[in-house]
C-alpha cells in the first residue's frame, strides 16, 4: 500500500498540546466508552471533541490521544517524531487500534486499523506512578469523507494489533475502555468550495465536483474512379514480315 502523506508541521500541534514529564491538560471534551468497567489501560480522546466539526473539506482532522496504565507491560512504545506512515500497526506503540466509521475503502474501510498513520508517539512518567502515552495524528488528504459524520473508536490490546479488526472486535484481548467518539468532518468552510475529489473502489470511479465531456466526430469519405481505355487497330500491310530466332 502506497505511504500515506501527511502533514510535517504536525510535531508542533502537538508541542503546543503537550510538555514532557507532564499529563495532558484539562479540557472539556467529552467522549463515550464502551464499559464503565475498570480497565488495566485508560484511553482517552483530547481531539476531536464529541460532535466537533474536524478540519475543512476533508483535511487537518486531528485525533490526540492520551493512553494512561500503572502496568508498563501495556505501555511499551517508543518515540515517533514527525514520521509519515500508512495504515496498520503502528511500529511505534504496537498495542494501539484506531478506527473511523468513514475510511475510505482503498484503505480498509471502517475496520481498518489506521494506528499506523499517527505520526506523532511520546512517552511520560506521572507522578502516580503511572506511565502515558501521547499519540498523535493529523491528515492533509480527504480520505476519510468531507462534509460527513464519522466515528473514532480507539483502544488498546494485549497483543501487537492487527491490521484489520472485526465490527465487534472478536477475537481480541482489549485490556481498555473503547474511547468512542462522535464527530463531523467539514465540508467547505466560508466562501471557498472544497476541490474536486476522486475515489476509486472495485475498479469503479467516481467524481466529486464539476466534469465536462467533449466529444468529437468526424467522418470524411473520398471515392476517385479513373477509367482509361485506348484501342488502336492498324491496317495489315500488304507485305506481312516474319522473323525468326
Amino acid at each position: 500500500m502506497k505511504r500515506f502523506v501527511v502533514l510535517p508541521v504536525v510535531a508542533g500541534l502537538v508541542l503546543a498540546a503537550c510538555s514532557s514529564g507532564g499529563s495532558k491538560k484539562n479540557t472539556s471534551a467529552s467522549s463515550s466508552t464502551s464499559s464503565t468497567a475498570a480497565t488495566q489501560v485508560t484511553v482517552k480522546a483530547y481531539s476531536p471533541e464529541s460532535n466537533s466539526v474536524q478540519g475543512v473539506c476533508g483535511n487537518g482532522i486531528v485525533i490526540d490521544l492520551a493512553i494512561r496504565s500503572k502496568d508498563p507491560n501495556l505501555l511499551k512504545a517508543a518515540i515517533r517524531a514527525a514520521q509519515p506512515g500508512q495504515p496498520g500497526r503502528n511500529p511505534a506503540y504496537q498495542n494501539l487500534v484506531v478506527t473511523l466509521s468513514t475510511t475510505e475503502p482503498s484503505l480498509g474501510g471502517p475496520q481498518a486499523n489506521i494506528a499506523g498513520l499517527f505520526q506523532i508517539v511520546s512517552v511520560s512518567q506521572q507522578s502516580d506512578g503511572s506511565g502515558e502515552i501521547w499519540a498523535t495524528w493529523v491528515n492533509a488528504q480527504p480520505r476519510f469523507g468531507v462534509d460527513v459524520d464519522s466515528v473514532l473508536d480507539a483502544y488498546v490490546v494485549n497483543d501487537p494489533a492487527p491490521a484489520t479488526v472485526a465490527a465487534d472486535r472478536s477475537g481480541l484481548n482489549v485490556v481498555s475502555n473503547v474511547e468512542h467518539v462522535p464527530f463531523h468532518i467539514a465540508g467547505s468552510v466560508g466562501s471557498t468550495a472544497c476541490a474536486a475529489t476522486s475515489t476509486t473502489s472495485s475498479g469503479a470511479t467516481s467524481t466529486t465536483g464539476r466534469t465536462t465531456t467533449t466529444s468529437h466526430t468526424t467522418t470524411t469519405a473520398h471515392t476517385t474512379t479513373t477509367a482509361h481505355t485506348t484501342t488502336t487497330a492498324a491496317a495489315p500491310t500488304s507485305s506481312p514480315v516474319t522473323t525468326s530466332h
